[in-house]
C-alpha cells in the first residue's frame, strides 16, 4: 500500500434521533440530581418538598430516556454510540435517584 492510496469506507449510516432525546433526558435527570442534591445541602432542607418532586420529575424523565435508548438501539442503520450513551446515562441517574430515595425512606445519614 502506498503512501498516496488512501482508503475510505462510505456508509449509509446516520445519527439516530431517538438516541439523542434519549441522550439529552437523560442528561437532564443528571443534571437536576447534581443540582438538587447541591441545593439541598447549600439550604439544610429548607426545600426538602420541591426537591422531591424535582426528584420525582428527574426519574420519569430517566425512565423515557432508558426507553429511548432502548428504542434507539434497536434501529438499524444508525451509529450506535449515542443511543449507548443516552441509555448509560438515564441508567445512572435512575440509580443515583433511587438511591437517593433509599436513603431518605431508611434514614440513613
Amino acid at each position: 500500500m502506498s503512501i498516496f492510496e488512501k482508503r475510505y469506507i462510505f456508509t449509509s449510516n446516520r445519527h439516530s434521533k431517538t438516541g439523542m432525546m434519549a441522550f439529552m433526558f437523560g442528561m437532564m435527570a443528571l443534571i437536576s440530581f447534581f443540582l438538587a442534591v447541591v441545593f439541598c445541602i447549600k439550604d439544610a432542607d429548607a426545600m426538602a418538598s420541591r426537591m422531591g418532586g424535582a426528584g420525582l420529575l428527574a426519574m420519569v424523565f430517566a425512565f423515557v430516556g432508558i426507553v429511548l435508548g432502548l428504542k434507539a438501539l434497536s434501529e438499524s442503520d444508525v451509529f450506535p454510540m449515542l443511543p449507548r450513551v443516552g441509555f448509560a446515562v438515564s441508567v445512572i441517574s435512575m440509580l443515583l435517584w433511587a438511591l437517593v430515595i433509599y436513603i431518605g425512606i431508611t434514614g440513613i445519614g
